[in-house]
């Protein structure tokens, strides 16, 4: 089997901004403007006023075709221009079940000048997925018995972010999600720690005890301001304080870690084990959050044995992005022994189904594993073209 044609797509999906303020990929609200991209009110972080992601199409001399996704929520131009332009034409010729030979081509390519993390490996994550895709597909299997198989089928998830103008509308919301079985909630830092206690604070009154509430700072506290809210948390005895620091910051991770009770989490900003190799060396990360769109299916395997190793727990950070993104998270997750959680943001996931022939497997506080061969969805290539020239137009009009 040879691979013979690697397109990629840049995706764009209108969104209401103000309705999906405080879930996954709207975290906070965004500072007014004509652009496209808007940086967050409270932080120097930009973000999309759209959906968007970069699908990745390989096919092969057999006619089997697989399908990949870039998590590209700025500019997904750049993944598909790196695909089509530096990475697909290599790949042309091989045989694409050889996923971890073709890994190492692809990281190799550019390593010595330097690119070995954001768009590059973003888009090498897309092509590596759509590989695992073509081989289940091949051998008539899932992504996920192609790992090892499935340590589950009914995997645990958290909601990721609670939409709503008010406190109230948020636990709400929250209750809402609890009666149908979900039972843990991260919530987004978007203004003050004295805010985002008070919020956490009337979730457990909604919830009860039992429930598990994940706090996400957003990379947007120094140390001492962490340690503080960290200690806050750990007398409500909360399940995790999510990006506490700058990414960069290996010893400040590992300091606060030795500070605070409260678990601290990471992953969702690297792509390799080498960037990830000094946070866990050091203590600095306490449950692991790799992302599969940034990493692959290849090396986002890999990065999940490397949190073994160190005992430590992984939560699958699944953001904005459509079901390739999301299936591949879901294999992954199904495939490895110290899986805490996968995330779970059911505004962004029925948007993905948009693209989809199948609904994606969500059910009573878990997810399932998608039917079929690979990864077992696929890409409604029709409404695909459709969408593709709706969004350049509605990209058009925002700009």
């Amino acid at each position: 089997m040879k691979i013979t044609g690697i397109t990629a797509y840049a995706i764009r999906i209108p969104r209401d901004i103000t309705a999906a303020h405080g879930t996954a990929g709207s975290p906070s609200r965004l500072i007014p403007g004509k652009s496209t991209y808007r940086f967050a009110e409270n932080y120097q972080t930009i973000y999309s006023t759209m959906i968007e992601t970069a699908l990745v199409r390989v096919e092969t001399d057999t006619g089997l075709t697989g399908w990949g996704e870039a998590q590209s929520p700025v500019a997904p131009e750049v993944v598909v221009t790196i695909v089509e332009t530096i990475l697909g034409p290599l790949l042309i010729g091989e045989d694409p079940r050889a996923h971890e030979r073709l890994w190492a081509r692809m990281y190799s390519a550019m390593r010595v000048r330097g690119h070995t993390g954001s768009f590059l490996l973003d888009a090498i994550a897309g092509i590596d997925t759509a590989l695992w895709d073509i081989k289940g597909k091949h051998l008539g299997v899932p992504v996920c018995e192609l790992l090892g198989g499935p340590f589950g089928i009914a995997l645990p998830a958290y909601i990721s972010g609670l939409a709503g103008s008010t406190v109230g509308a948020r636990v709400a919301s929250a209750v809402d999600y609890q009666q149908r079985g979900f039972n843990a909630f991260k919530i987004f830092m978007d203004e003050t720690p004295e805010s985002i206690l008070d919020l956490h604070d009337q979730l457990r009154e909604g919830l009860g005890p039992g429930a598990r509430i994940m706090i996400d700072a957003l990379w947007r506290l120094d140390l001492g301001e962490a340690i503080q809210l960290g200690r806050e948390l750990d007398e409500r005895r909360a399940t995790w304080l999510e990006a506490p620091l700058k990414p960069e910051d290996v010893t400040g991770h590992a300091r606060l870690a030795a500070a605070i009770d409260t678990p601290v989490a990471i992953g969702e900003s690297w792509r390799t084990r080498w960037e990830m190799k000094p946070f866990f060396e050091t203590g600095g990360v306490e449950t692991y959050q790799p992302d599969i769109g940034r990493s692959g299916i290849t090396e986002g395997m890999k990065l999940c044995a490397l949190a073994e190793l160190y005992n430590v727990k992984v939560a699958l950070h699944v953001s904005i992005g459509l079901g390739i993104q999301i299936a591949a998270a879901i294999h992954v997750a199904a495939a490895i022994p110290n899986l805490l959680y996968i995330e779970c943001n059911p505004q962004v996931w029925m948007v993905a189904e948009r693209l989809l022939k199948c609904r994606l497997p969500v059910g009573q506080g878990n997810i399932g594993l998608p039917a079929g061969p690979g990864l077992g969805v696929e890409i409604d290539e029709t409404e695909l073209h459709k969408l593709i020239t709706l969004t350049s137009g509605a990209r058009h009009d925002e700009e």
